[in-house]
């Protein structure tokens, strides 16, 4: 039997309840199912989850019970489950669901407080491990502290083994994950500030979606394991990228803290995610063609992304509902995009979103584009999507509405305060 006191498994980013209005919305709690089933099976006594354990701070009644059954058993098998808030887990005033499952025992916080413009952080003890736990702030202000150095770690022993569990965009040395995909934008710190993290042990990294490093095995202070499902079509795209540019897939990282750095091995899985891509020029046969594909494929989430070449506006509009109702019909998940994508050129899957009617979010950041241009502005686009974000936020199910309102008015003044007074815009 192994030792697994210096043993554990990083994960993060499962975004339970994501995808809720498709075939997919029962893929990340069955991934959270997965993965408790891979902590046992590797009989390890300890999970870290990175942040965003949920897509919403106030997730559905039934979400909440299949996510309690799961901890209540990891816990009967004596498994510790440590976990950061990310941006999802809580609301502007730092509260959520997550929060409920540390007061019952179930998850365990380590505790933080913002003092005097200071983040104090204190550590909690597993099997002689001090796991210390930086949340994902709205705004990613948790950026701020740690550039300012405006962290403080309580109980700090160089002498101990210390593991920061971060739910935050860190560059990590010799890799771009700006390459994967121009949706990150992961901050490189100062010299001083990232030896600052080089005094713990392991960094368990969350909030980037892709696996860094991409290594089956590997030595490192730093890692993101990535998202199991993510949450949007981009992430669905990237398991395309990890299977047949990288082939890789979907993970959790067995870290081993025994000596430093620490030893890193990738469990790979698929979480039941069957992804493929289908690019045409017509629309002649093409619903033949689209189930030729969904007949080759196997998993129990049938996933295909259909580029549909350089077809007029109208034929797109009558092809994208054609396909709407065949996967409904058949209860696949189809992501139609108004784009061409090179076969042999996979890296460049991400910038298929420019017109796709299908993803709010990308026509949205189009729009804005053009706005912007248009109006000759000066304006952090990103804090823009990031408004209009927050303003067509989904009640959500079970909720107070004056406290979900309220959460929004406070989330939008924030932002509209860092476009008009922190630079954002003229």
């Amino acid at each position: 039997m192994r030792c697994w006191v210096l043993l554990f498994i990083h994960t993060a980013d499962i975004h339970v309840g994501a995808f809720p209005h498709s075939v997919l919305r029962e893929a990340c709690i069955e991934a959270f199912k997965r993965i408790s089933e891979i902590v046992l099976s590797e009989n390890v006594k300890t999970v870290v989850i990175a942040g965003d354990l949920f897509e919403s701070s106030r997730p559905s009644y039934e979400l909440v019970v299949k996510v309690v059954r799961i901890l209540k058993e990891l816990k009967s098998n004596g498994v510790r489950v440590i976990a950061t808030p990310g941006s999802h887990d809580v609301t502007f005033k730092g509260y959520g669901t997550l929060t409920l499952l540390s007061e019952v025992g179930l998850v365990t916080i380590p505790p933080f407080e913002e003092k005097d413009l200071t983040l104090i952080l204190k550590p909690v003890e597993v099997d002689g491990v001090k796991f210390y736990g930086l949340p994902g702030f709205k705004g990613g202000k948790e950026i701020e502290y740690l550039e300012r150095k405006r962290i403080v770690y309580r109980d700090f022993s160089e002498n101990d083994i210390n593991v920061l569990v971060a739910h935050t965009s860190l560059e990590i040395p010799g890799y771009n994950i700006t390459d994967i995909s121009k949706k990150y934008s992961a901050i490189k710190l100062s010299k001083d500030a990232y030896r600052a993290l080089l005094n713990f042990r392991y960094v368990a990294l969350g909030h980037i979606h892709f696996p860094v490093p991409i290594e089956l095995e590997f030595k490192s202070t730093l890692a993101y394991p990535g998202a199991p499902i993510g949450r949007d079509a981009n992430d669905i795209i990237e398991t395309f990228k990890l299977r047949n540019t990288f082939n890789s897939d979907r993970r959790v990282l067995l870290v081993d803290v025994s000596t430093s750095p620490p030893k890193v091995k990738a469990l790979l899985d698929d979480f039941g995610l069957d992804v493929d891509i289908l690019t045409v020029d017509s629309i002649s046969n093409i619903i033949r063609d689209v189930m030729l594909k969904l007949n080759d494929m196997h998993g129990k989430y049938k996933c295909l992304i259909v580029y549909t070449g350089r077809v007029s506006f109208d034929q797109f509009e009558k092809l994208r509902k054609h396909l709407n109702e065949l996967a409904r019909k058949h209860n696949v998940w189809i992501h139609v995009v108004h784009s061409t994508v090179e076969e042999d050129d996979t890296l460049s899957l991400l910038e298929g979103f420019k017109v796709d009617l299908s993803n709010i979010e990308a026509l949205e950041r189009e729009a804005i584009r053009s706005i912007v241009r248009k109006l000759g502005i000066s304006v952090d686009e990103e804090k823009l999507l990031k408004l209009i974000n927050i303003l067509g936020r989904e009640y959500p199910e079970g909720s107070k509405k004056y406290e979900f309102d309220e959460e929004v008015v406070e989330e939008a003044v924030k932002v509209l305060n860092e476009i008009l007074f922190k630079g954002g815009g003229e």
